[in-house]
């Protein structure tokens, strides 16, 4: 794998325990079978695969750790592993084979590919840039190449600790910046209008911002989810909460791909795996603002208060007024 330049890491790079805090990423695609997605990730990742079906992979000894490629739906995961679970007579066999090629073709056309890595610490995250290029090499397509691929890529950065006020201030931190990520995403048209990054609602969020808001974590837990029963979230705080309650989380969600993780789960950006101008470290470089900002204590109050009043004006649809004068506080 080509040297790739180490990514800048955050001023508060280390968990409390002193370990170098760790990131997941998760890419989505279309445009090739399985066969060919493992076949471009080992010639540039190294390691070794695994088929669990052909809708499932396991990749081991990567340069970037452990990985899986998998298509994005349950369903066809479960269909896939049913079809290899049962035993048929030999003069079945080829057409156990025939089914399961075409399974995979047609569910390949209309649902993403998924490549998801382990947690890889900071100082090493810049080696997940290897996928692009792989991908991209292979001929994957992006989410500006049909009108049905709303595919994104997922960010799920750890925390450096647990503490309700760390999760708040990296929460108000995102609130107060979201305009300005989405300008700079530029979130395609399907992915907008799809509920998979939904927004927040305006209300909530001038009451979230406010240098006024400190609630206990388990009562912001208990407001957010009322708030935000969902997944669909351009900032996912689900994962989050349920590696921390995973108990409250159920009562209060009901839904069983919720899993826990002390992380963050970002899902703006498009998957543009097909520009040669996309690459993993300008997402990165657009996350560390949201870094600087939850550690700046006095400047995320003075940015929360002023965004809580900007919330109040009477706004005009898709008003980018609040990206200009986000612009303002980062330069």
């Amino acid at each position: 794998m080509h040297s790739v330049r180490p990514f800048p890491l955050p001023e508060r790079a280390l968990r409390t325990d002193g370990g170098m805090r760790r990131l997941g990423v998760e890419i989505e695609f279309g445009g090739l079978q399985g066969e060919a997605i493992i076949e471009a990730l080992i010639g540039t990742l190294g390691g070794t695969a695994t088929a669990r079906s052909v809708a499932e992979w396991r990749l081991e000894g990567t340069a970037i750790g452990p990985m899986r490629v998998e298509l994005d739906s349950r369903i066809v995961q479960q269909v896939a592993r049913d079809v290899n679970a049962v035993s048929v007579p030999r003069w079945l066999a080829d057409i156990t084979e025939w089914t399961t090629d075409v399974l995979e073709r047609f569910a390949s056309s209309l649902l993403p590919w998924e490549g998801v890595t382990g947690p890889n610490a900071l100082n090493e995250l810049h080696g997940a840039e290897g996928i692009v290029t792989a991908l991209r090499d292979a001929g994957a397509l992006g989410t500006r190449q049909a009108r049905h691929f709303a595919f994104g890529v997922h960010l799920n950065p750890e925390l450096p600790d647990l503490r309700g006020d760390t999760i708040l201030a990296y929460f108000k931190a995102y609130l107060c910046l979201k305009d300005w990520l989405r300008e700079r995403c530029r979130p395609d048209a399907t992915r907008v209008v799809s509920p998979y990054i939904s927004d927040f609602e305006s209300d909530w969020v001038r009451e979230v911002v406010s240098p006024l808001y400190t609630p206990s974590l388990e009562a912001f837990m208990d407001e957010y989810m009322r708030a935000n029963p969902t997944r669909n979230r351009s900032l996912d705080l689900l994962p989050l909460f349920s590696s921390i309650d995973s108990v409250r989380v159920r009562q209060a969600v009901d839904d069983p791909l919720v899993s826990g993780r002390p992380a963050l789960h970002y899902r703006l950006p498009n998957s543009e795996v097909d520009d040669e101008a996309f690459t993993l470290r300008a997402l990165w470089l657009d996350w560390l603002e949201i870094e600087r900002l939850a550690a700046d204590a006095d400047r995320l109050r003075a940015m929360g208060e002023a965004y809580a009043s900007w919330l109040t004006r009477i706004r005009l649809p898709f008003d980018d007024g609040w990206a200009r004068e986000t612009t303002r506080w980062l330069h």
